[in-house]
């Protein structure tokens, strides 16, 4: 396992290979994991949020090999969120576990409070699978999962768990094909 930067510059580890893109933000190092052959393009965002304001939180990333995003890939956690293997990102994605704000349960958010001095909060962790395809512009909201095999269309936002080898598109996405194992291709739902 590898986890060291210098000056926002990962430097892998003998027989690790890793590329960061123009203009990268990395905060809470120590609570990030990065498996071999993270390649990402210009503007990454990556963020874990041990801290915010006078709220802590216990944050965790890990994503795993061979791993490559294309420019502006933005990841907030303050909660976990965990990448599998041989994930493909197009550019423009926001993946997230938390929202400014609580709005389900005990001590919620007053509409009167200015967001940014709300709370974070996570109404659950976000999983995406192994060998996962997510196209360009798309949002991974919080308390979800994206199974192993699958692809997220353009512009769509995962909204609800989306199960393993489908293709899911829309605002919120809903799967429109399924992998056929006997038959060896995607039929259509």
């Amino acid at each position: 396992m590898w986890r060291a930067f210098i000056h926002l510059r990962m430097v892998p580890a003998p027989g690790r290979r890793a590329y960061l893109g123009p203009a990268p933000k990395v905060f809470g190092l120590e609570h990030i994991t990065l498996r071999n052959n993270f390649r990402v393009g210009e503007g990454l965002w990556l963020h874990a949020i041990s801290q915010y304001l006078a709220f802590t939180y216990q944050p965790h990333i890990e994503i795993g090999e061979n791993f490559s995003a294309s420019d502006h890939l933005h990841i907030a956690c303050c909660n976990k969120i965990t990448i599998g293997s041989n994930v493909l990102m197009g550019s423009k994605i926001h993946i997230t576990d938390h929202s400014h704000g609580i709005y389900t349960g005990e001590g919620q958010s007053s509409p009167y409070e200015a967001p940014f001095d709300r709370k974070l909060g996570s109404s659950g962790p976000v999983t995406i699978g192994d060998n996962v395809w997510i196209g360009d512009n798309v949002v991974v909201l919080p308390n979800t999962s994206i199974g192993s095999g699958s692809i997220i269309g353009a512009n769509s936002v995962v909204a609800k768990n989306i199960p393993s080898n489908v293709i899911a598109v829309g605002n919120p996405a809903r799967v429109v094909k399924i992998w056929n194992d006997k038959e060896s291709r995607w039929l259509s739902v």
